[in-house]
């Protein structure tokens, strides 16, 4: 018991030593955006860029001597295959040689035995001086003939040894060349990728310095000073809203914010849908979906044709609203809207050539979460922060239409 008590009274003590101390509220906030950190920001982007190109030019120089290497090696196997068939003709020269020496020693050796054979007369009658040195030296010649000949055989089948064993280095040589142009053809296709996701890469980061600049050019219009908060600075151009209205007055929902398979093109696309289809007729009028400040324009893109982001704040909440697949749009950055402000004009179709990822007359509109310009500057900072429309509109089941911008579903 007397343990137990001991255990409580520590306890205690614990327990009052511990309410008296005092544990600090730490409340992190986040830095505050400027138009001076946005002009750092695009110099990091710009130095990103040549960095870019750096590692692109590079990877250029290395795609460039592979193929260097490889074009150096296909000559060099030529010249070898070129030296292999001239070894090999010389081969069956030799052997050609060979046989006709061998034909020569036949005949050496016919002669050899022709004389023999008239050693038989010269027991039967006396050969005369001038005979007798006469055949000693055509036997003497025959000899040196034959033994010639074969010198000139055993030369010749060295020669074809010698020639056989430079054809089998040279077509080793062959073999190693063969191999070399495998592994810089393998460097080739691993090195292409990356070129590719450095071009693309490239070509991202030159739409983020666009996009960038055009920010900041808009928010020195708005009259934002470098070191000035820029939701301080826009607070007093966004007139506030309570909620985000449809952006055509008629119409019917043709796709959600989901995932989605479709024909475009004559192709089948497979894709994650980041905004709501409103199917309308060509050149309907396209509002602003509350009050508002246009944030961003893109003119005539490749995927999404005319389009325009508009930020807006919602019950004290920033939001972004994307509007795509315009006709035209008839508002400029910086400029302040409300809800009854008409901003373009429904697109879609093939009228609207340089858009190629519509399939019909229809606005594409999505929300994200923040200000574009401030909380993000990009298509997929945007994308990032989007959210499902359903979840701030009031939007009518997919493949329902509607009559107006504010009836309840």
């Amino acid at each position: 018991m007397k343990f137990i008590k001991k255990i409580s009274y520590l306890l205690l003590i614990i327990i009052l030593l511990g309410s008296q101390v005092v544990i600090p509220d730490f409340v992190l906030e986040a830095e505050a955006k400027t138009l001076g950190s946005l002009r750092q920001e695009l110099e990091a982007l710009k130095e990103k860029k040549k960095k870019n190109q750096e590692e692109q030019q590079a990877t250029e120089e290395e795609i460039a001597n592979a193929n260097s290497q490889i074009s150096k090696a296909t000559e060099e196997k030529i010249e070898l295959q070129n030296e292999i068939e001239e070894l090999t003709a010389q081969i069956e020269q030799l052997n050609k040689d060979i046989k006709e020496k061998n034909e020569d020693i036949k005949e050496i050796i016919s002669y050899y035995q022709l004389t023999a054979s008239g050693q038989d007369a010269y027991l039967e009658y006396v050969f005369t001086a001038t005979d007798f040195t006469d055949f000693i030296y055509r036997m003497a010649i025959a000899e040196q003939l034959s033994d010639y000949n074969e010198e000139l055989i055993t030369e010749y089948e060295n020669l074809i040894i010698e020639n056989e064993t430079k054809k089998t280095e040279l077509s080793n040589k062959i073999v190693k060349l063969d191999e070399k142009k495998r592994e810089l053809q393998t460097k080739i296709e691993e090195l292409q990728p990356i070129l590719k996701d450095q071009m693309a890469g490239a070509v991202s980061i030159d739409e983020e310095i666009k996009s960038m600049e055009k920010n900041i050019k808009s928010y020195e219009d708005l009259g934002c000073k470098d070191d000035e908060d820029l939701d301080v600075c826009t607070a007093g151009k966004i007139v506030p809203d309570t909620e985000l209205l449809r952006p055509v007055v008629s119409g019917y929902v043709s796709s959600n914010y989901a995932g989605r398979t479709y024909m475009l093109n004559g192709k089948w696309v497979t894709e994650f849908h980041h905004a709501v289809d409103f199917a309308a007729p060509h050149g309907s009028k396209i509002y602003a979906s509350a009050s508002g400040v246009v944030s961003h324009v893109d003119y005539r893109t490749s995927c999404g044709g005319n389009r325009v982001y508009i930020n807006h704040i919602i019950n004290g909440k920033k939001y972004t609203t994307c509007y795509y697949h315009m006709k035209n749009y008839v508002v400029k950055v910086g400029q302040a809207v409300t809800p009854d402000t008409v901003i373009g004009y429904v697109g879609g179709t093939s009228a609207e050539y340089w858009d190629r990822c519509s399939t019909g007359a229809h606005v594409h509109f999505g929300v994200a979460e923040g200000h574009w310009g401030n909380d993000f500057n990009t298509y997929s900072g945007y994308i990032a922060a989007d959210l499902n429309p359903r979840k701030v509109v009031n939007i009518p089941p997919l493949g329902s239409s509607f009559r107006n911008r504010t009836r309840r579903y």
